[in-house]
């Protein structure tokens, strides 16, 4: 994937140019990923939108699950994590 800097986008003309020979582009911000372009072509923006937002809800999912086979809470049993949840839930103040 090419890289492209903030301030480039002060060139719209040739930035529509290298968006649509690359297809995606990489918008950086003192050399840190910041967004990511693409080339949309005939598809819905909204379609596409939905398809990255389901892509990094699967993501977020696979760190979870990844956290918890690291710490172990993984191979817990549902009476291990009901008796987490009441213990956790005495420990809180209570809200009057």
């Amino acid at each position: 994937m090419r890289y492209i800097a903030v301030n480039e986008l002060k060139s719209p003309r040739k930035l529509r140019e290298r968006l649509g020979l690359e297809k995606e582009l990489l918008l950086t911000n003192n050399g840190k990923p910041m967004a990511l372009m693409l080339d949309l072509g005939d598809d819905d923006p909204e379609s596409v939108a939905a398809a990255v937002r389901e892509v990094r809800s699967r993501q977020a999912l696979t760190r979870i699950r990844e956290a918890a086979a690291r710490s172990g809470a993984a191979r817990m049993s549902g009476p291990d994590i009901d008796s987490v949840i009441t213990a956790t839930r005495r420990a809180r103040p209570k809200v009057s």
